[in-house]
C-alpha cells in the first residue's frame, strides 16, 4: 500500500506540473540561448541526435556539469541520473547497475570509455562485473547513460543499459590549455587534495594536433583501527594521464589515438563496524588495494560515398591486487596468534574492435551495421596466508594455508544491425527493428598451488572448462512526434550476457557450466519542451523480465562461491526526468527513479543445496534500492565588476532503501539506504576562471550503500565519506 501511495503521488505530482503548462501561453518571443534549457547532442544511437530526439531513456552529463559538481570518478555523478546505482564492497571495487539489473558474472552494464568497452579482472568467481574500471573525468565531453537494454549496438554487458564516458578531442585550430586544483579536509578524516592539467597543442595547422591530460588525486581517509591505533586508513590515491593524437588528413578522414595510463592504491581500504561506532574497525589485518590501467585505441572515421564507416581497435591491462579478510572465517581453526587474508593478484588483457557503416544525412532510411570482436584474457592467483599481528601484513617469505590459480579466456564476436524507417504517409511516425547476433567461446582452468589445511586437499593438476553459445538480440522501437515539442515512443528490446565455466574444487558436474541469462525490456516514454525551451519534462515507465539469472551460490562446505542459473525477476519502474531555465541565470534539474525488482521464481534447481540464504519467488533483489530522487539549483549572475559572475548550487540526492540479501528470515538479511545528501557550492568566475568554496555531504550522512555480514563477522558497512569542506579553482588558457 505504501509503494502503491508513492507512485500515486508521484503520478499526480507530475500531472499537476504538466497541466499548468500544458495551458500556459508560449511567449510572445523566443528566448535568447542563455534563457533556454541547454540542448545537448549525444551520439547513442552511434549517430548524432539530441537529448529531445532520441527515442530512449537517456540522460546525459557535460564536462562543465561534471565540473560543478566536482565529480571526478563514477561514484560522483551517478546519484543525479535516475534508475543508477554503485555499490562498494569489501574488496574495494564497484559494480554499476541500471534498473535494478545486478547480479554475479559478466558485467549487467556495459562501461565505455569512447569506442572502448572496458571490463575488470574475472576474478576467482567469474565474477568481473564487481571490478567496473574507474577513469578519472578530467576533460570529458559528455557522459551518456543509456537506461535500458542496449543489445543491438552495444552487445553484451549491456542488457540493463549503458554508461559512455565521452573525451574532448584534439583540435588543430587553436592552442588550448586548462587547469584546475582543489584542496579539501573530511570531518573526523585526512586532507584530500588533486591537481589536473590538460594541454591542446596544435602541431600542423588544420590537420594535426596533440591533447595531453595528466593529473593526481588524494582522496581522504576516515576510517580508525581501534585495536592498531591507525588514524584513516582507507584513503588512497590515484594519479595519471591521457595522450591524445588527433589527424585529419582531408576533410572526410579522421583518426584519433589515444593511450590512457591510471594507477589507483589504497595502503588499507576498509570499512568499518556497526558494533564499535562509526567509521571504526578492529581488523588485525592490512588490506591494500592497487589497480593499473593502461589501454591504447585507435579510431579512424571516413565519410565515405556510401556512408560514414567507423573503425576502432583498442588494447587494454588492467592489473589489480585485492585483498579479503579471512580471519574471522578461519579463527575457529588456526587459533588467535595470526591474522589470515586473501592475497590475489590479478591481471587482464583485452583486444576490442569493431567496425560499423551508417547511413549520411536525415533521409526517410537510417541505418547502422557493423561487427565486433573482444579477445579477453585474464590471470588471478588466489591465496589465503597468514598475516602477523603486529604489521597486519604477510609474513615473507608467505605462510599458505591455500594457494591456486584461476585463468579465464573470452573470444567474443557478433554482427548487428539497426534500421529507422520514416514512412512519408505518417508525418512523425518513425519505426526502428534491431538485431544482433553474438557467439561467444569462454574457458576457464585453475591449479591448485598449496595444499588446502582446512580440507586437507592436496595441490591439484591444471584443469579446464568451456562454455559457448550463440544467438540473437533483437530491438523494436516506434516513436511519434505529437508536436514539434512532445514525442511519445514505445520499446522492446532484448539483451543478454554470456554464460560461463566455474572451476572449483570438488564443484558438482552439473554445475560447471552456466548458460547465459536474458531479458526482454518493455518500456513506454514521453518527451517534451515547454515555453520556447524554457522547461523540458521526460518519463518512462518499463518492465523487465529476466529468466534463467545468474546467480551467485556457495558450496555446500561454505568455501567456495560459484555461479549457476536459477530462478527469474521482474523489475517495474518509473523515471523523470525535468530541466528548467525559468529566469536568466537560473538553471533547476530533477529526476526520480522508482524500481520494484522482485524474483517470479525460486532461484532452485536440482543442483542447488537450498539454505536459509537461498532466494524465493517475491523476494527482493540485493543492492537495489526502492527510489531514487535528486535535484540541482544553479544560479549565476553579473556581479559590479565588469566581466566577473557570481555563482551559487546546491545538489540533493536520494537513495532508497536497499536489502542485504534475498530471504528475510536469513540470519544476514538486513535493510539500508533510505539517505539523503545535500552539497553546496559558491563562488566567483570569469570568462576563462573560476575559485568556488563548497562543502559535500552537508549534513553528514552515513549513507550505506552495502552492508556485508559473514561467518564471523556482522554488519562491515560501507558508506559515504563524511562532511567535506574545501577550495576549488580552474584556469583556461
Amino acid at each position: 500500500m505504501r509503494t502503491d501511495l508513492k507512485i500515486l503521488l508521484s503520478t499526480a505530482a507530475l500531472a499537476a506540473l504538466a497541466a499548468p503548462l500544458g495551458a500556459a501561453a508560449q511567449p510572445a518571443s523566443k528566448p535568447a540561448p542563455d534563457e533556454t534549457v541547454e540542448e545537448i547532442v549525444v551520439t547513442a544511437l552511434k549517430r548524432s541526435t539530441t537529448l529531445q530526439t532520441t527515442p530512449m531513456s537517456i540522460s546525459a552529463v557535460t564536462g562543465d556539469s561534471l565540473q560543478k559538481i566536482g565529480a571526478t570518478g563514477l561514484q560522483d555523478y551517478f546519484r543525479s541520473v535516475p534508475g543508477v546505482n554503485l555499490t562498494q564492497g569489501q574488496l574495494g571495487q564497484s559494480r554499476v547497475t541500471i534498473r535494478g539489473v545486478q547480479g554475479s558474472g559478466e558485467a549487467t552494464t556495459g562501461l565505455y570509455y569512447d569506442e572502448t568497452s572496458v571490463t575488470g579482472p574475472s576474478g576467482t568467481t567469474q565474477d568481473p562485473a564487481n571490478n567496473a574500471a574507474d577513469l578519472n573525468l578530467f576533460d570529458v565531453e559528455r557522459v551518456e547513460v543509456l537506461r535500458g537494454p542496449q543489445g543491438t549496438l552495444y552487445g553484451g554487458g549491456s542488457m540493463g543499459g549503458t554508461i559512455r564516458v565521452i573525451y574532448a578531442k584534439p583540435d588543430s585550430a587553436q592552442f588550448g590549455a586548462s587547469i584546475e586544483g582543489q584542496a579539501s579536509a573530511t570531518k573526523g578524516g585526512s586532507r584530500g587534495s588533486y591537481l589536473k592539467a590538460m594541454g591542446n597543442i596544435p602541431l600542423i595547422e588544420g590537420k594535426l594536433a596533440a591533447r595531453i591530460v595528466a593529473y593526481t588525486e588524494d582522496r581522504p581517509g576516515f576510517v580508525d583501527n581501534v585495536r592498531t591505533g591507525a588514524r584513516n586508513v582507507n584513503d588512497s590515491h590515484a594519479d595519471g594521464y591521457r595522450a591524445m593524437l588527433g589527424f585529419t588528413p582531408t576533410d572526410d578522414i579522421s583518426l584519433v589515438v589515444t593511450k590512457i595510463h591510471q594507477n589507483s592504491s589504497a595502503d588499507d581500504l576498509e570499512g568499518w563496524y556497526d558494533r564499535l561506532g562509526g567509521y571504526n574497525t578492529d581488523s588485525a589485518v592490512k588490506l591494500p588495494l592497487d589497480t593499473e590501467m593502461d589501454m591504447t585505441s585507435v579510431t579512424g572515421k571516413w565519410s565515405s560515398p556510401v556512408g560514414e564507416v567507423t573503425a576502432s581497435s583498442a588494447y587494454y591491462k588492467y592489473d589489480m591486487l585485492r585483498t579479503i579478510d579471512f580471519t574471522p572465517q578461519y579463527k575457529p581453526y588456526i587459533g588467535g596468534a595470526n591474522g589470515v587474508i586473501g592475497y590475489q593478484p590479478a591481471y587482464l588483457g583485452a583486444w576490442n574492435h569493431e567496425l560499423r557503416l551508417s547511413s549520411k544525412g536525415e533521409g526517410q532510411l537510417q541505418w547502422t551495421v557493423g561487427g565486433y570482436m573482444e579477445l579477453r584474457k585474464d590471470h588471478i592467483d588466489s591465496n589465503t596466508v597468514l598475516t602477523s599481528l603486529t604489521t597486519g601484513q604477510p609474513y615473507s617469505p608467505m605462510q599458505y594455508l591455500q594457494g591456486r590459480y584461476v585463468n579465464t579466456g573470452v573470444k567474443q564476436t557478433a554482427q548487428f544491425g539497426e534500421a529507422t524507417w520514416t514512412p512519408p504517409q505518417v508525418e512523425g511516425l518513425s519505426l526502428t527493428v534491431g538485431a544482433r547476433h553474438y557467439d561467444y567461446t569462454k574457458t576457464t582452468g585453475s591449479a591448485g598451488t598449496h595444499r588446502n589445511v582446512l580440507t586437507g586437499a592436496a595441490p591439484a593438476a591444471y584443469t579446464e572448462q568451456t562454455a559457448e553459445a550463440s544467438g540473437w538480440v533483437y530491438k523494436f522501437n516506434a516513436s511519434y512526434k505529437v508536436t514539434s515539442d512532445v514525442m511519445v515512443y514505445a520499446t522492446a528490446a532484448e539483451g543478454f550476457r554470456p554464460g560461463g565455466a566455474n572451476n572449483v574444487p570438488g564443484l558438482n558436474g552439473a554445475l560447471v557450466v552456466y548458460n547465459p541469462d536474458s531479458l526482454w525490456n518493455y518500456e513506454a516514454g514521453v518527451k517534451t519542451t515547454w515555453l520556447g525551451g524554457r522547461l523540458t519534462a521526460n518519463a518512462a515507465a518499463y518492465r523487465i523480465d529476466w529468466k534463467d539469472r545468474q546467480t551467485s551460490a556457495m558450496t555446500a562446505d561454505g568455501l567456495y562461491q560459484f555461479i549457476t542459473n536459477a530462478g527469474a525477476a521482474r523489475i517495474e519502474g518509473l523515471e523523470l526526468e525535468v530541466a528548467a531555465r525559468p529566469i536568466s541565470g537560473l538553471t533547476l534539474n530533477g529526476s526520480i527513479g522508482y524500481t520494484k525488482a522482485e524474483l517470479t521464481e525460486d532461484q532452485a534447481n536440482a543442483n542447488i543445496l537450498v539454505d536459509g540464504s537461498t532466494g524465493k519467488k517475491g523476494d527482493r533483489i540485493a543492492n537495489v534500492p526502492d527510489w531514487t530522487a535528486s535535484a540541482s539549483a544553479q544560479y549565476v549572475w553579473p556581479l559590479p565588476v565588469a566581466g566577473l559572475n557570481g555563482l551559487l548550487r546546491a545538489d540533493y540526492a536520494y537513495t532508497g532503501e536497499m536489502v542485504s540479501t534475498f530471504r528475510p528470515t536469513y540470519v544476514y538479511f538486513d535493510k539500508f539506504g533510505s539517505f539523503s545528501t545535500v552539497n553546496l557550492r559558491a563562488g566567483v568566475e570569469g570568462d576563462d576562471w573560476g575559485v568556488y568554496a563548497f562543502v559535500t555531504n552537508l549534513t553528514d550522512a552515513e549513507g550505506i550503500m552495502n552492508k556485508n555480514s559473514n561467518v564471523g563477522y556482522q554488519d562491515l558497512l560501507y558508506g559515504l565519506t563524511p562532511r567535506t569542506v574545501g577550495v576549488n579553482a580552474r584556469r583556461k588558457f
